[in-house]
């Protein structure tokens, strides 16, 4: 499981999915299809985030106490700690991976009236690297090198984009793996993010070909957005000191990467009144290593101008790490979005998908 990069039109999805006849799951657990055992699990959510926090998975079974045997089905077989959690999503029989993690919680609830019931949760693989803390240290390594060595202890796969620039110490100081890999993406502007059985490192604004174009009273069921200049400003200066020459270590950043058409910026807007600067005290090594973090914040400030929240039919197809272009909108917000999280769920009701995204740019 990793990011798709194609882009589909709502009516190859529709064909695909057999105009969204049928809602439909399946849940493996260390290879194997619980749904064929008759389980009752009235619903299962599936959430994917790019945001510091794992992607998880949550389902209740309803029928697995068995009332003569006074103990659970399938307890001690499928529902164990720590083993592999996938979970399928789509209609009829044509599904797509959503999640692929362990099993992290199995609650058992014993009611006053009722039956007893499971409920399982799940998280990716990046919970597991946000347990204990580390003392790595690195001599004249790249971000990169480090995002990559960490990585490859938790997934199979690793993309990471080379970050360029040789940082002459880097030292994890107690964090842990998570923690860390995220301090050096923000280091340098960077995504870091998981998907299933990949790990992402990488350059911001990366394969911004949209998963798919939603329209507003058409296929965009619903849509909340927040224009906002709280966090925008006009420049960022990093300044730290260098050791071995004695002196100050001094950059700045005032550019920012636009997504979309949208053709002002948070920056733009503010510059009618005034200048505004953020300066960062940053333990750096060079020149070079400083226009990094500088770049980063200003990058990472200008995402926060546009935030925003909509729903849609449920479709597999839009994940965490994707963009996703909006239209019906109006001028002013008809633009991509950068999808920082998603939420799959499937009950009696049917399949929805509801997602957050953010973007830098309007008008």
């Amino acid at each position: 499981m990793s990011l798709e990069t194609k882009t589909y039109t709502f009516d190859e999805l529709e064909n695909k999915y057999r105009n969204f006849y049928a809602p439909a799951y399946e849940i493996y657990i260390d290879g194997s299809n619980i749904v064929t055992e008759s389980m009752a699990i009235p619903s299962i959510t599936v959430t994917t985030s790019v945001e510091p926090k794992a992607n998880y998975v949550d389902f209740s079974v309803k029928n697995a106490y068995d009332i003569v045997k006074r103990d659970f089905k399938w307890l001690a077989e499928y529902f164990v700690l720590g083993k592999t959690l996938e979970v399928k999503m789509g209609y009829t029989d044509k599904l797509k991976t959503v999640f692929y993690g362990i099993i992290t919680s199995v609650t058992a609830d014993y009611p006053a009236q009722g039956h007893p019931t499971l409920r399982v949760k799940g998280m990716d693989k990046s919970t597991l690297m946000m347990k204990g803390s580390k003392a790595g240290y690195w001599i004249d390594k790249k971000y990169s090198d480090v995002a990559k060595e960490i990585g490859q202890k938790y997934v199979p796969k690793v993309i990471v984009d080379d970050t360029q620039t040789v940082i002459g110490t880097i030292d994890q100081k107690g964090m842990s793996d998570y923690k860390f890999l995220r301090y050096l993406a923000l280091m340098c502007n960077y995504d870091f993010f998981l998907v299933g059985k990949t790990m992402y490192f990488r350059k911001p604004l990366t394969g911004t070909s949209s998963v798919l174009t939603l329209s507003y009273g058409q296929n965009l069921r619903s849509f909340a957005t927040d224009m906002n200049l709280a966090d925008q400003i006009t420049k960022v200066t990093v300044r730290g000191w260098d050791d071995k020459q004695q002196k100050p270590i001094v950059a700045s950043a005032t550019e920012i990467t636009k997504l979309g058409s949208g053709s002002k910026t948070g920056k733009d807007l503010l510059k009618t009144h005034g200048e505004f600067e953020e300066n960062i005290g940053a333990n750096v090594d060079s020149v070079e290593e400083a226009k990094a973090k500088a770049e980063a914040v200003m990058n990472e400030r200008a995402m926060k101008l546009v935030s925003g929240h909509g729903e849609t039919i449920g479709l597999p197809e839009i994940c965490a790490g994707r963009y996703i272009k909006l239209e019906g909108l109006g001028k002013v917000l008809n633009q991509p979005y950068y999808i920082t999280s998603s939420t799959h769920r499937i009950d009696a009701s049917g399949y929805t998908t509801t997602f957050k995204v953010q973007g830098n740019a309007v008008g």
